[in-house]
């Protein structure tokens, strides 16, 4: 990551980063995409709509953690499924009733959806959608009997308790029409499956040298009761924050990561919330006043470093923090080099805009260099990815723990 006092000095910043690197990328980027193997991503295998249970349906070949949002005009229940492609064109089936349309189709290169669309006039109750998955691949759906729609302004999005939220600019058209300026966005909580498992994570491009095999460090089992965290995925959509060996992309990187932090720090009964769960594009605002409204007892961004392609000998880890954050920024540098045996480049000090401007304790974690020999093998692993989740869940736990002696 780049280091951004605000989000003009980071948009500049990346800008001249992309224009440096362009002339040595411009004759790679379709090789490195056939470096990806589209088989090795989970598959959307099976879905179904029982209009008369208003029951949803659905099975993947790899473990998946759905999110989940209900819009309103028109009103649709749209469901996400990270790290999971469609295999085949979109598909949209109609309905007579109270629920007009099932629409399934690729939204973006790393996400299936689903959206379950409801007759003109009609609307649901959020609280009453009910997910449930039997394993981490057969997931069900029951929407509650959709009633006719008030004329009352919709309330404010209520984000409940164990939601992961994903707080994103309005998208789509086609198959995912663009809601309307104004519409109501509800995120609705998803539990975690029944005996889960790892999610797949997304495919990287990963460069030809031998990566290292990291032993992996799982988070304690420790009861932190009440907490909230946010979790920042750094860049996304658009912006691909640093890019480096390989064509290497922060973004990619980082997702992947917070997604199974998240999930980790869930199953340790912490209440995580990402500031985005998709390849989105997120102003910096947004992440601090979603932090700050929740009250969060903490706030981790993670991101990826870089410097110049000419020093791929500069790697190792490094964690920052504002003023309230160097006890947590210190709890993830350690459980991270522990994890890792990576170079240890300090707790240090900054003025990011996501630190300054967030009022709980929090630290900005870069998690390697994707410029660097060393980092960039290990970070285009997924067995790297994970051993780096869970280090940073464990740190957090510690951490929190810590505050409650």
């Amino acid at each position: 990551m780049r280091n951004p006092l605000n989000r003009t000095t980071e948009v500049n910043k990346t800008f001249k980063q992309k224009r440096s690197l362009q002339a040595f990328f411009s004759l790679l980027p379709f090789a490195l995409i056939l470096l990806a193997d589209p088989a090795q991503a989970a598959r959307l295998q099976t879905w179904r709509f029982n209009a008369g249970q208003n029951q949803l349906t659905f099975t993947t070949d790899e473990g998946v953690q759905p999110t989940a949002q209900l819009i309103a005009n028109p009103t649709r229940l749209v469901v996400d499924l990270p790290g999971v492609t469609l295999g085949r064109p979109a598909v949209s089936e109609a309905y007579t009733g109270n629920v007009r349309a099932l629409r399934v189709g690729q939204f973006d290169r790393g996400i299936t959806r689903l959206v379950v669309e409801l007759a003109p006039g009609y609307t649901l109750d959020p609280a009453q959608v009910r997910f449930q998955g039997a394993t981490p691949q057969q997931w069900s759906v029951q929407l509650p009997r959709p009633q006719l729609a008030s004329t009352a302004n919709p309330s404010a999005p209520i984000i409940p308790p164990g939601s992961v939220v994903v707080p994103t600019k309005p998208s789509g058209g086609g198959l995912f029409p663009v809601p309307p300026p104004g519409s109501a966005q509800i995120p609705i909580p998803v539990p975690l499956p029944a005996n889960p498992s790892p999610v797949r994570p997304p495919v990287l491009p990963t460069p030809a040298i031998p990566p290292a095999q990291p032993r992996p460090v799982v988070p304690p089992r420790t009861p932190v009761s009440n907490a909230v965290v946010v979790i920042d995925a750094g860049h996304g959509g658009p912006d691909p924050g640093a890019v480096g060996i390989g064509g290497l992309r922060e973004k990619d990187v980082v997702i992947d990561i917070s997604r199974q932090v998240a999930v980790l720090l869930q199953q340790q009964g912490i209440r995580a919330v990402m500031t985005r769960s998709s390849d989105v594009d997120l102003d910096l605002a947004p992440r601090t006043t979603l932090a700050n409204r929740l009250n969060a007892t903490a706030f981790v961004s993670i991101h990826a470093n870089a410097i110049s392609m000419s020093r791929p000998d500069v790697n190792g880890i490094e964690t920052f923090y504002y003023q309230s954050g160097l006890g947590l920024a210190q709890a993830i540098q350690r459980s991270m080099l522990q994890a890792t045996g990576a170079r240890d480049r300090g707790v240090k000090q900054a003025r990011f805009y996501v630190l300054r401007y967030t009022s709980m304790p929090s630290a900005l974690v870069e998690v390697g260099f994707v410029t660097g020999r060393e980092d960039a093998a290990k970070l285009a692993t997924a067995a790297h990815r994970k051993t780096l989740a869970e280090s940073i869940a464990r740190g957090i736990v510690q951490y929190l723990g810590q505050q409650r002696r």
